[in-house]
């Protein structure tokens, strides 16, 4: 597996120096730049040779993705141009793989059924899945246990096998999933579409520490049978601060290599 640190531009230097393989961006964040700025940015991920492989914040504060109505169209059309602008850029950085997380966006609002949100979202995956592939990317559903929809991996991947698109797999972030008492025995069921890794300590959220190095070879072990999850990104609380969190933890991360 590769190893990358959820990070922006301006981190690169150090984690080059680190021996990091890549950064996760924020993807809202690089569709709302301004084409000067997009420039200026694009110029610092080639200066330090470390891509941005993958993405995180999905989709910006704001969009609407579902319809008390049931007719998406225009919605679809606008996440459409929106996922356009912004995956192009991300074929430019580097791009892989994009996380859908964003659980304010995608909570399931008031009034709507399970049933008729299920519907609306594979409609949104699958948008999203078209224009990733146009880019030569994937996306991932990212199972949140502080959103009121897909909480677990075992949701993401029905929710992914709803959208019926090849470009449209799952992720497990292990705080998020140790929040929810699933099992990381179960993570082999689905192999065919777990892609991406987020992590972060399970008591806590912070990089690892010296001391977790039994329950990271655990991990490490369980997704060796995960063959095509193919990075993980530590997404942290980044304690005392980035740089001595990330430099702790890079050796550390190395057992997920082997």
């Amino acid at each position: 597996m590769k190893i990358g640190v959820c990070a922006s531009p301006d981190n690169l230097a150090l984690l080059a120096e680190l021996g990091y393989d890549y950064f996760e961006a924020n993807f809202s964040w690089l569709a709302g730049l301004d084409e000067d700025s997009f420039r200026q940015n694009t110029e610092k991920v080639e200066r330090y040779s470390v891509p941005a492989e993958a993405y995180n914040m999905f989709f910006r504060g704001g969009m609407k993705l579902y319809e008390a109505s049931g007719d998406q169209t225009p919605l679809l059309k606008e996440i459409g141009i929106y996922v356009e602008r912004a995956f192009s850029r991300a074929e430019a950085w580097g791009g892989k793989v994009a996380v859908i997380g964003s659980g304010y966006v995608r909570a399931v609002p008031e009034g709507m059924t399970r049933l008729q949100a299920d519907a609306q979202f594979a409609r949104v995956l699958y948008v999203c899945g078209s224009a990733a592939e146009k880019h030569g990317m994937k996306v991932v559903v990212e199972p949140l246990s502080d959103c009121n929809y897909i909480q677990t991996v075992g949701e993401a991947s029905a929710a992914a096998r709803k959208a019926n698109h090849p470009a449209v797999g799952v992720l497990v972030d292990f705080f998020h999933h140790s929040k929810v008492g699933e099992d990381p025995e179960c993570l082999p069921a689905y192999a065919d579409l777990l892609w991406h890794v987020h992590y972060g300590r399970p008591v806590d959220r912070w990089a690892p520490v010296p001391g977790d190095e039994d329950k990271l070879a655990y991990l490490a072990g369980i997704l060796k049978q995960c063959p095509k999850a193919e990075r993980i990104s530590l997404e942290c609380s980044w304690h005392p601060d980035f740089e001595t969190a990330i430099r702790t933890a890079e050796p550390l991360m190395e057992v997920f290599r082997q």
